[in-house]
């Protein structure tokens, strides 16, 4: 059957050793560094048993893995010495094969880049239609090239199912903000269709809030571990929602682990501001992402509070197109598209400050 296309969002364009250290190959292309009179410091280093590559600055280290889909593995905020991304312990990587399953054969932890869809999906439109695309994407487990210069990393993958190329140029813009611009460039003449989404991992602690942009009215669930918010596609009006049992719930606020229940859902809608804060109460912190509304309009939330693997832990999943699968979000007209030839840009920030 054809592929008949909807209108898409359409957009042109630590935990780190001193080990020795390299010269790093200039990009041919790239971004320039957003503070370049500010210090930051680029060297090499290990995660586990894998070599990774550190970004520093006064306040924020932040360690990458280039072989492993660039997963931004730690992020540790100085002032109060905390790792603000989930750990998984002992001292060797989970190696997941190109078209494993993320959760059962991956690490699950840090922050990866999902892309090009995050739930398994075949791909509807020609030239590619029939195509699987793998769990949580292509990009996370396969190898990204890495070059460093004018305080900044580059990093560069190109797909194995689709033909593109997918850039990340990681910089500070300040000491307490990484800075994440992207770059996708379509190396084919047809149009290619795509979500992109961040997967954070972030810790939680007792008493953590989530603020959201104002005018916000619905969400839409994804899945709800003991269907307090439903099923797939039920609508719950944000922040107060009712849950199955008729009680009513802030969604704002963040429960203690002893919940132990696990939930996903999206804002319904494109957002009407490009970010979302974390406020943890005990730390005295707050964790903003910042990202373009017009080229990631759309915002996953996953509050794990004790209810899967044991863990406590919120996933806050800026997007260029909601409910986890390319097919679903075509069907709304929900999905991006970067045209044959053109390239697509974006950015992701993490904006970190300590209250006292």
């Amino acid at each position: 059957m054809a592929c008949k296309r909807t209108t898409p969002h359409i957009a042109t364009a630590v935990r780190a050793g001193n080990l020795q250290t390299y010269t790093f190959a200039s990009p041919k292309s790239g971004r320039k560094a957003l503070t370049p009179s500010m210090t930051t410091r680029i060297y090499t280093s290990a995660y586990k048993d894998q070599p990774a590559l550190t970004i520093e600055s006064s306040k924020v280290i932040a360690q990458f893995l280039p072989q492993i889909g660039a997963k931004l593995c730690s992020l540790i905020f100085k002032p109060l010495a905390l790792e603000l991304l989930m750990q998984r312990p002992g001292p060797t990587y989970r190696m997941a094969p190109y078209d494993g399953d993320y959760v059962e054969q991956g690490e699950c932890s840090g922050l990866d880049d999902m892309f090009p869809s995050i739930d398994r999906c075949y791909y509807e439109c020609y030239p590619w239609q029939g195509t699987l695309i793998p769990d949580h994407g292509e990009v996370w487990s396969i190898p990204w090239t890495a070059a460093a210069q004018d305080q900044q990393i580059h990093l560069v993958t190109h797909g194995v199912r689709f033909p593109y190329r997918l850039e990340k140029w990681v910089s500070f813009a300040n000491a307490s903000m990484l800075h994440m611009a992207y770059r996708l460039t379509n190396l084919s003449p047809y149009p290619f269709d795509f979500i992109w989404a961040a997967h954070p991992m972030f810790v939680l602690e007792e008493g953590a809030t989530l603020s959201l942009p104002g005018g916000i009215e619905k969400v839409v669930t994804v899945f709800s571990a003991s269907n307090r918010l439903g099923r797939y596609g039920d609508e719950h009006a944000w922040p107060i929602a009712t849950l199955a049992d008729g009680s009513q719930r802030d969604l704002r606020q963040i429960a203690p682990k002893r919940t132990r229940d696990a939930e996903k859902y999206y804002i319904k809608g494109k957002l009407p501001a490009g970010w979302c804060e974390l406020i943890y109460p005990q730390s005295k912190l707050t964790l903003r992402l910042e990202f373009p509304v017009a080229q990631v309009p759309y915002l996953g939330i996953l509050p794990n509070e004790g209810g899967w693997q044991d863990l406590y832990n919120i996933f806050l999943e800026p997007a260029t197109g909601p409910l986890d699968r390319l097919d679903v979000a075509r069907l709304h007209g929900q999905h991006s598209t970067v045209e044959g030839g053109g390239s697509y840009e974006w950015y992701l920030a993490i904006v970190l400050s300590a209250s006292h």
